[in-house]
């Protein structure tokens, strides 16, 4: 979900020259079952196994630009694969589309995650690259990989359920304040409302998240932030294997000069960047 987040905010900000602050992720669903959801969890975060996870969402930017109040919307939609190792996330395969009601329809892309690596290719970008270069590699500066904070943790539905009462059979709805949610005193100002959905065995197999956040006092960045996510999870505990692409397909962002850096952006490749 962060990468969701990330990815908007980004995108936001280059389509209405706003500075807009990072924003976080979200969570999850239940069942009554014999196992502890949070324990079903952890059983599933081991070496080879995985998910499949389909991520649609959007975010409602306002702000005032010249006395005159304006809007920026943008959705996402992710579909792919996560890869498990000893209690994390160690790799994604992802499909994404993004687009805005500003510029329209982006150019869909896949993304590799592993390490502190995200790998980004579609057809468009590999016709733009150097001969026999299809991938572009962009490495982290930060020590987390956003690409691979998709997925709820064991902590994070923790302190969901412990936010939340159970609404229906299966489903767990609750609130939190902003901070308290990215467990950040410094997020700012804002609301968490969250939906859990679990099967019988108490896996997860939706979370509805809705953040609204405000501006620190003073700042006139922007008035209002709305994110909606809705995460569906599938195939728990399938065997997955993700690798990296080939060395001999890969090219370093740093490496692309200019001219072939503003093809692959209009190919689709992320103006800020995969993270």
């Amino acid at each position: 979900m962060k990468l969701f987040l990330t990815g908007l905010a980004a995108t936001a900000a280059a389509v209405c020259t706003v500075a807009v602050p990072a924003q976080a992720a979200s969570v999850a669903s239940v069942q009554a079952a014999p196992v502890d959801p949070v324990k079903a969890l952890k059983a599933q975060l081991v070496t080879g196994k995985g998910v499949k996870i389909t991520e649609s969402g959007g975010i409602t930017l306002d702000f005032t630009a010249n006395d005159q109040a304006m809007q920026v919307q943008v959705n996402t939609r992710t579909v792919g694969t996560l890869a498990f190792d000893k209690g994390n996330v160690a790799a994604a395969d992802l499909r994404v589309r993004m687009s805005s009601r500003q510029k329209g329809p982006n150019p869909p892309y896949r993304v590799i995650a592993e390490g502190r690596n995200a790998y980004v290719t579609n057809a468009g970008i590999a016709k733009a690259l150097p001969s026999g270069r299809s991938w572009i590699q962009s490495k982290t500066s930060e020590h987390e990989n956003t690409v691979l904070n998709m997925g709820v943790t064991p902590a994070e539905l923790q302190f969901m359920l412990d936010k939340a009462s159970e609404v229906a059979t299966g489903e767990y709805q609750g609130t939190a304040k902003l901070a308290d949610f990215r467990h950040d005193k410094s997020a700012g100002e804002g609301d968490v409302e969250f939906h859990l959905y679990f099967d019988e065995h108490n896996l997860l197999t939706r979370t509805v998240v809705d953040t609204t956040a405000y501006p620190d006092s003073g700042s006139t960045a922007y008035d209002q932030m709305v994110f909606h996510t809705d995460t569906k999870y599938s195939d728990w505990g399938a065997k997955v294997k993700i690798a990296a692409p080939a060395a001999s397909k890969v090219i370093s962002e740093r490496k692309l000069n200019a001219k072939t850096r503003r093809a692959v952006i209009k190919a689709g490749y992320p103006e800020s960047g995969p993270f």
